[in-house]
This record gives structure tokens, C-alpha cells and sequence, in this order.
């Protein structure tokens, strides 16, 4: 298991693709952090406005009072960009394996398939992890060079976001896994990451459960549960928030089960 999970870590450490993948996320914070401090601070587009900076806000109104941090970072995670992130990383590092042999090789050795699938999911969850918490560190200093323009909340409601955002994104690991592992192809594997976490497949399926009177279930998915996190911790909601927790944890015991189911299959 820990040979296992050893070999996993360096690779992702020997990864392009996991360093693109940071340095993308972090892109994406700091180009969101711009936007938002520029939509909501009136004297920045009055200045810039007299240097012929020519831009235009929409959905957005300067002289509302400031976000919060956790609104912010919310925001920029929200948008479809943390399920991409992280299903793009762990297709790219799952059906590597499979497109090279490598899985098979280890196999060949390691009869233990359960062990295969948590050293994957172990590993994967760790490097999302650390990019998150790297990103979410780049948030806060930007935002301390602004002057704390959006509002820092206590440190146990930061701590209490920061945590179930990295369940969420277990469950998220565990799920491409999951995918990866039963559907092996590449293209169809990030097809469907871009279908899923753009949110494509509940326009689909709203309609259908809406006939059959079951809409309330897609309150029980991750996506919907990533979108309502902010809320739940600024309300303090627990009963929510033990839910929540309760539902994640389901879904992380659920998708390992059909990984391993499927590992044990002699054509993996």
C-alpha cells in the first residue's frame, strides 16, 4: 500500500501536467480577484476611467458594501473551474496509466485491488490539496494587499469552508476515479468532466425529474452541495452542514466501491 502510494506521489511530482494544471488554477484566482475588486470598487474604475481604461460591469454593482473573503473565493471556485481542475488532473494521471500498461503491470504484482484504487484516490486528493490551499494562500495575500478590500471573516468560519471544500473535492477525486477506471478513454473520460462540471447534464435531467415530480434529488449532488457551501457556513447552519457531511462522505465510500468493484474486472 505505502509503495504504492509512494509511486503515485512521484509521479505526480515528475508531472507536467499536474504543474500546468496549478499554475492554471492560479490564474484563474488571481484573474477573478482583479475582476471582482475591480466591479466593486467605484474610486479604481474612476481612476481608470480618466486613464482611458474603457470596460464595462455587468451583474455587478460598485456601491453595494464588499464581499467577504469566502464569498470571493466562492466565486472563483464555484464557477465550474474546481470539478474541471480536478477531473482533468486525475484523467490525465489515471488514463495515463492505462494507455502506457502501467496498471496492469502493477496489478500483475499487487493482487490487492482496494489498495490500488486508495493509493489513486490518496494521492490525487493530496495534490488537489495542496493546489487549493495554495490558491486559497494567494487569495488571501492578494486580498492583504488591498488592504483587506474584501472582508475577512473569523478564523473558525475560514477554517470550517476551507475544510469542507476539501471533502468536497475528495468526493470529486474519488468520482473521476471512479469514471476513469470503468469508462479508460481519454477524450470520453474529459468529455465527460466538461459535460458534468459545466453543469450541461442538469438541463437535461432537471426537465425528466421534474415530470416525475423527484427534483429535490439533485439538492443531494455534489455540484449542488459545492454551490451552497458558502451559505452553509455564513448562516452556521450545522444541521445543513452535518448533512452535507453525512451526503460527501456517501458519496466518497460509493465511488471507491465501484472503482474497486471494477478493478477486479481481468480486462482493467
Amino acid at each position: 500500500m505505502f509503495n504504492l502510494l509512494r509511486m503515485d506521489l512521484k509521479r505526480l511530482q515528475k508531472s507536467r501536467s499536474s504543474y500546468v494544471i496549478l499554475i492554471l488554477s492560479m490564474l484563474v484566482s488571481l484573474i477573478f480577484f482583479m475582476a471582482l475588486y475591480i466591479a466593486l470598487n467605484p474610486d479604481l474604475q474612476a481612476w481608470m476611467k480618466t486613464h482611458g481604461f474603457i470596460f464595462q460591469v455587468s451583474g455587478m454593482d460598485s456601491t453595494q458594501p464588499a464581499i467577504s473573503f469566502i464569498e470571493l473565493f466562492h466565486l472563483t471556485y464555484t464557477q465550474n473551474f474546481l470539478a474541471i481542475f480536478i477531473g482533468i488532473a486525475v484523467v490525465l494521471f489515471n488514463c495515463h496509466e492505462h494507455e502506457c500498461g502501467f496498471s496492469k503491470n502493477v496489478l500483475s504484482i499487487h493482487v490487492n485491488r482496494f489498495h490500488y484504487i486508495l493509493s489513486k484516490s490518496i494521492a490525487l486528493s493530496l495534490y488537489v490539496l495542496v493546489m487549493m490551499s495554495i490558491c486559497f494562500l494567494e487569495a488571501i495575500i492578494l486580498n492583504l494587499c488591498v488592504s483587506a478590500f474584501f472582508i475577512f471573516p473569523s478564523v473558525q468560519d475560514m477554517l470550517l469552508y476551507v475544510g469542507l471544500l476539501c471533502l468536497i473535492a475528495i468526493a470529486f477525486v474519488c468520482m473521476y476515479t471512479a469514471l476513469t477506471i470503468w469508462l479508460k478513454s481519454k477524450s470520453g473520460c474529459i468529455g465527460t468532466v466538461i459535460v458534468y462540471a459545466t453543469g450541461i447534464w442538469m438541463s437535461i435531467v432537471n426537465p425528466l425529474l421534474g415530470i416525475l415530480g423527484w427534483q429535490k434529488i439533485l439538492d443531494y449532488t455534489l455540484m449542488s452541495r459545492l454551490g451552497m457551501l458558502s451559505r452553509y457556513v455564513q448562516s452556521i447552519d450545522m444541521n445543513q452542514i452535518f448533512m452535507m457531511i453525512f451526503n460527501v462522505v456517501c458519496f466518497i465510500l460509493i465511488y471507491t466501491f465501484l472503482s474497486t468493484l471494477r478493478s477486479y474486472k481481468k480486462d482493467i
